[in-house]
């Protein structure tokens, strides 16, 4: 019987450890709106220059979008990806390829010198104007 007992404890024990591991994978990076502004260029800026290039936020949102397509059928829908005022588009359902073109849509709009970077007065510029209405 003590054997049996600790079978079960055991089991237990592997389940709770795999229901961790899944709630893990599940979590995915919060939309780049969402992130405080010192954070998004800590985050996203991998080369080290000091600001966002298309590439690194791309690199970003396309991380974030496998993170969220529970189902692993390349479409996000509203059930896996709520639309929301920090996504770059409420569009559902979205393939990866509509998802970046969203996002280097909205990062030229912020780009205002153009350089193919953004800095931290861009992206604040940026944000300040999506929440007066923006695109």
């Amino acid at each position: 019987m003590k054997s049996r007992g600790m079978s079960v404890a055991a089991i237990a024990a592997a389940l709770l450890t795999c229901m961790g591991i899944a709630q893990a994978q599940k979590k995915a990076p919060p939309p780049i709106g969402a992130l405080p502004l010192d954070k998004v260029v800590e985050m996203l800026d991998r080369n080290g220059n000091g600001c966002v290039d298309l590439e690194e936020g791309r690199n970003y949102t396309s991380r974030r979008y496998h993170a969220l397509d529970a189902n692993h059928d390349g479409t996000l829908d509203a059930a896996e990806a709520p639309p929301g005022p920090m996504e770059t588009t409420p569009e559902r359902p979205i393939s990866l390829e509509a998802w970046q073109d969203a996002y280097t849509v909205r990062f030229a709009g912020f780009d205002k010198d153009g350089n193919g970077c953004l800095s931290r007065d861009e992206i604040e510029a940026g944000r300040a104007g999506l929440a007066q209405g923006g695109q």
